[in-house]
């Protein structure tokens, strides 16, 4: 088969991207760090890259996108996703400038709604909905219908492109396959990026069926919503996967200080009755990183190992702040202090699966044990996938990772119950 990249702006983006392709049989492998292109080998279909741009300025971000799609297109891949932020952080208008020039492409189609997640587009505004599938679904913004609006995508867009930016809106994506081609071409004559609403899976897979009829040289960049119908789109044919394998405790690292991660960290904590070890975040930012990484440690060790999960989180999770205040620096310090603590931890006590929260903590994780990559196997909840680490010292351990603002109240407790009783069931057939 051809082999496709994702280019997403971190690790997370790039997993639950990947993700999407795995499960229709494609062998997926994240890329950690953007260095190791020019050593992809022949072995996958699809590989998933993290450029590790989220937090960069926009014209260094542009320019690290341009250089490594650059380094794709010298390496024949035939197709490119760009994978942009579910919520427009980083600088999705930049990173896809920097995707076209590169592939010297004519059209960016754009497609960033997630109906999995909530996350749709309606007359080009991305919306969070937090109220029923009925609200969820309808085709036009009203007050208070339970959906909050963060941005106007075309807007966001236009401030970091050269290209012109356009939209094709909700009811032109429902009125079928060949109408909705034809108001494409039409639409191209005066824009080179086009962004589409939709708000379910119906809608995306019209939109899989128009880019179908489309040529290479044609961009699709969106979330890990619209890449679970690429296949579809690009007329991919598959092929199979790998089980859990190890014994031990599951270990839980939350970085991520989303209010989000919050409630599902200490949903699970109440659940299993596992006490949460937190990270002094203060310890870490005022210059004592190697004191609180022991302190941590320690109390891990005397913890009863009876309970099969360690979960280790940072205390802003547990506190009343603002979440804002840490600087970019900041974060990476707290991220590499966690990463330090995992890669301990795995010589300290047995453990049978990683699970880790927050873009920056899952790099930090996966570099801190060596990792080159990750094999994408399943994707467990809506952009919470599996894989299995490859290389390093913890090559073949399964990884979990979850962006900050994913997931319900319960997906934690999902996730811990899904890995307890796979190993479960493997250890009695051993």
């Amino acid at each position: 088969m051809e082999q496709i990249s994702i280019i997403a702006d971190d690790l997370t983006g790039a997993n639950d991207t990947g993700v999407q392709f795995c499960q229709h049989g494609f062998r997926t492998m994240v890329i950690i760090d953007a260095a190791n292109v020019e050593r992809m080998g022949q072995d996958k279909d699809v590989w998933a890259i993290n450029t590790d741009t989220r937090h960069l300025a926009a014209p260094e971000a542009y320019q690290r996108v341009y250089e490594i799609t650059l380094k794709l297109k010298k390496a024949a891949i035939s197709r490119v996703y760009k994978k942009i932020d579910s919520t427009l952080r980083g600088h999705p208008g930049a990173e896809l400038e920097a995707v076209m020039d590169a592939w010297q492409a004519d059209l960016a189609l754009v497609v960033p709604a997630f109906p999995a997640n909530r996350r749709l587009v309606v007359d080009g505004h991305l919306l969070i909905s937090e109220g029923t599938e009925t609200a969820a679904a309808s085709t036009s913004l009203t007050p208070g219908d339970a959906r909050t609006a963060l941005c106007h995508i075309p807007t966001v867009l236009q401030g970091e492109m050269g290209r012109r930016v356009g939209q094709i809106n909700l009811a032109t994506v429902r009125q079928g396959v060949k109408e909705l081609v034809a108001a494409l071409e039409a639409a191209r004559t005066n824009s080179q990026v086009l962004v589409l609403d939709a708000v379910d899976e119906e809608d995306l897979r019209n939109i899989a069926r128009a880019i179908s009829r489309f040529q290479r040289d044609v961009i699709v960049a969106g979330a890990a919503g619209m890449a679970a119908h690429l296949p579809l789109a690009w007329n991919l044919k598959p092929v199979p996967n790998n089980p859990l394998n190890k014994k031990g405790a599951i270990l839980l690292v939350a970085g991520s200080r989303n209010p989000v991660t919050a409630a599902q960290v200490q949903r699970l904590a109440e659940v299993s009755a596992c006490q949460a070890v937190k990270v002094e975040t203060e310890a870490i930012l005022t210059g004592e990183p190697a004191v609180e990484i022991e302190r941590v440690l320690q109390e891990v060790t005397t913890q009863d190992a009876g309970a099969g999960l360690i979960i280790i989180a940072v205390d802003s999770l547990f506190q009343t702040i603002d979440r804002d205040r840490v600087s970019n620096s900041g974060s990476k310090a707290i991220a590499l202090a966690l990463g330090t603590i995992t890669s301990r931890l795995l010589n300290m006590r047995r453990i049978s699966a990683l699970v880790v929260t927050g873009g920056d903590t899952a790099v930090h994780v996966c570099r801190a044990l060596e990792a080159r990559g990750i094999n994408l196997a399943a994707d467990l909840l809506p952009g919470i996938p599996l894989g299995y680490l490859e290389g390093g010292r913890g090559d073949g351990l399964p990884i979990v990772t979850k962006a900050g603002g994913f997931g319900s109240p319960d997906s934690l407790i999902k996730v811990n119950e899904f890995l307890q009783q796979r190993m479960k069931n493997e250890m009695e057939l051993v």
